[in-house]
């Protein structure tokens, strides 16, 4: 009677574990999972639905993706402004972080800067950024950007550095099976004349020659002669360069 009873505790105390784990399991899906319709824990079949395909995001929103200390160029100046501060530029939503020495970081206002300086002593290079409001890309009018200065002279190349997100395209017919999403670089160039005004400008000979149409003639021959193809900045910095010495 004891060993029968023994059994039979056993038994029970097995199927009360596995109800339970069950009923753990059960209660995970049910409430982790989303269901049919994308409301989460709606629908307990969510489990034969879900999708483990997507792979995260890929590249960065960040000009660098480091901290790196740099310089604030303020409206008005403010003597009490540290020299030298920890920035990161968020290139997708054109923000400027700050990180504070305690806490997080945080979106420098615009409205307080005309520009910021990053500092990457590791390679020794400087990147200067202007603030532009109201500038007019191929995508539309940015409301408040920074702007990056390639080269500066009375005719200057900036660069609006800046990346858009590609989200993932993996499900229904005619997807093309891109399980992640993905920053890509739509950045693009401007001219800033003395008067002040932007022009856009593209790494294409028409493109340039337009821009610069007061001297088109000198150009197309100096871009002829020095075989410029157009297939980097350089090229094009080289090309402003010689306009300002015409």
């Amino acid at each position: 009677m004891k060993f029968a009873a023994f059994i039979s505790v056993f038994f029970f105390c097995i199927t009360l574990a596995s109800a339970q784990e069950a009923n753990v399991q059960e209660a995970m899906v049910y409430n982790a999972l989303p269901g049919v319709d994308g409301t989460p824990g709606k629908n307990r079949l969510a489990m034969g639905t879900y999708d483990l395909r997507y792979e995260g995001v890929k590249g960065s929103r960040y000009f660098l993706e480091e901290w790196l200390n740099g310089q604030l160029v303020f409206v008005k100046e403010n003597t009490k402004a540290p020299k030298m501060v920890p920035l990161k530029y968020d290139t997708h939503r054109k923000e400027l972080l700050f990180k504070r020495t305690v806490g997080d970081s945080i979106v420098v206002n615009p409205d307080q800067i005309t520009g910021f300086v990053i500092n990457d002593t590791k390679n020794n290079i400087t990147y200067p950024f202007i603030k532009v409001d109201g500038l007019r890309t191929e995508g539309g009018v940015v409301p408040v950007t920074y702007l990056l200065v390639l080269y500066k002279s009375k005719t200057s190349l900036l660069k609006h550095v800046s990346k858009m997100m590609q989200k993932a395209n993996y499900q229904g017919a005619y997807s093309v099976d891109r399980r992640y999403d993905s920053y890509l670089d739509n950045s693009e160039y401007y001219l800033k004349k003395p008067d002040g005004n932007l022009t856009r400008v593209k790494l294409k000979k028409n493109s340039v020659l337009n821009a610069l149409e007061d001297k088109k003639d000198a150009i197309e021959a100096f871009i002829k002669k020095e075989e410029l193809a157009l297939k980097s900045e350089y090229e094009l910095v080289r090309i402003i360069d010689y306009y300002n010495s015409l």
